[in-house]
């Protein structure tokens, strides 16, 4: 079968390989032509590849036991296991790397698979016959499929209109996020079970996301209505920010590590989830294209390669009139719960920055199960697997209905501790002599 995939990041890639060594003849088909002969990459239209990444356990599983020479090319590269939480099994571990780590392995190794063939351009339409999707037009060239996978992003539209209504809500949240190297000889600072480390404060979140090569990212979280704390990008700012947060002090002191990029700012958050095409066959979509979550708690990676390898069964088991049909089946019960998750999260964790109430009739997040758990250590067998990444959200709902028993009788999750967001936003504002 000729499938043509529209873009070549993780997602796309890793839907490659599955189907070039199951036999299918792969066109990968995206606008940037890939690592110069020097070894830099821009990396066209790919905001988050210098931004922080991570490979939860469930990610890093599945490469291990699908793709496992892909997963030995990232740790011969470099990329290494992230810690687990106590009493958790060694193998459920994540990965620590890079974004465009995790791009140079899965491009390289896509590049040595025969049943690939790589093509650089902008994909301008799909064809059509009927109902029936029969290729796309690369550059104003016909390139004939038997099916069209769409891995091209959140930022892509390609055969929208052939797919029911996204399900959409804005993640209330922006952030700036800075890459630094470990100096020579010095060790790593503190980290946590899961990307690396997180400290929330009264009002924003401060964050550590370790990575491969002796990297790592900071990341600053507020809310997205919070301007003055916008002010972090400028570099001055942040540099007084990172000696007063004390996770990420820690981890940038000048005598552990050194700045090798600008600080760069992320903003216009959303978790979407899409469902498939029901109104033309032979158009499927994975990764982004299919469920966007709030980067905070790094489950994209490891949520659009699961999707990719239910792409790559269900093709190889199924006839073309039910693919969809049973992508969404798929997607409804193993990825919508992601999607309802951080919309919860994302509505208590905003209203409590805002110094609201957590209604016991309204959204719960983990943020709000996590501070209740302090005094229920029993729930952890419960909420643990689901941290990893290991349980879905759902198994949360039993814990949940006791949180909200505990906010009816008038517990509310407690303040955190540490810089405030007002003291935070008085040195920033010094730091680039902006008035109060």
């Amino acid at each position: 079968m000729k499938v043509t995939i529209v873009g070549a990041g993780p997602s796309g890639t890793t839907a490659a390989l599955l189907l070039a060594r199951t036999g299918h003849q792969v066109t990968l088909v995206d606008r940037d032509p890939g690592p110069r002969a020097d070894g830099t990459w821009d990396r066209v239209g790919v905001m988050q590849f210098r931004l922080p990444q991570g490979l939860r356990g469930p990610g890093r599983l599945f490469l291990e036991s699908r793709l496992p020479d892909v997963h030995q090319a990232l740790l011969d590269t470099g990329a290494a296991y992230a810690a687990v939480p106590h009493g958790a099994p060694p193998f459920t571990a994540g990965l620590h790397l890079r974004r465009s780590t995790m791009e140079r392995v899965l491009w390289s190794c896509a590049d040595r698979e025969p049943g690939i063939m790589r093509r650089t351009g902008h994909v301008d339409a799909l064809v059509r016959a009927g109902d029936r999707v029969t290729g796309v037009v690369v550059d104003s060239e016909l390139v004939r499929s038997d099916l069209v996978v769409d891995a091209g992003g959140k930022a892509g539209h390609l055969g929208h209109d052939l797919r029911p209504q996204a399900q959409e809500t804005a993640a209330p949240f922006a952030y700036v996020a800075r890459e630094y190297r470990l100096l020579p000889g010095a060790g790593p600072g503190p980290v946590e079970p899961g990307p690396g480390l997180a400290i929330p404060h009264d009002g924003f979140m401060e964050m550590v996301f370790v990575q491969d090569a002796d990297t790592f990212q900071t990341l600053v979280v507020r809310r997205a209505e919070d301007h003055e704390l916008a002010l972090l990008r400028e570099e001055a700012a942040h540099d007084v920010a990172s000696a007063m947060l004390p996770g990420i002090a820690t981890w940038t002191a000048p005598d552990r590590a050194e700045p090798i990029g600008p600080v760069r700012a992320g903003a216009g958050l959303v978790n979407r989830f899409h469902r498939q095409p029901s109104s033309a066959t032979g158009l499927l979509a994975i990764g982004d294209a299919l469920l966007v979550t709030n980067p905070m708690a790094a489950r994209g990676l490891s949520l659009g390669m699961a999707a990719a390898g239910r792409l790559a069964d269900v093709v190889d088991s199924l006839p073309d009139t039910e693919w969809a049909g049973a992508m969404d089946a798929w997607a409804e019960a193993e990825l919508l719960p992601w999607y309802d998750d951080h919309c919860a999260v994302d509505a208590t964790m905003h209203a409590r920055w805002r110094h609201e109430p957590v209604a016991a009739d309204g959204p719960v997040g983990w943020d709000v199960i996590a501070d209740a758990a302090h005094d229920h250590p029993d729930w952890m067998p419960v909420i643990g697997p689901y941290f990893g990444m290991f349980a879905l959200p759902t198994v949360l709902e039993p814990v949940r209905e006791q949180v909200r028993a505990q906010l009816r009788e008038g517990w509310q999750p407690r303040v955190p501790g540490g810089v405030t967001r007002d003291e935070l936003a008085d040195a920033v504002r010094s730091a680039v002599a902006v008035p109060a």
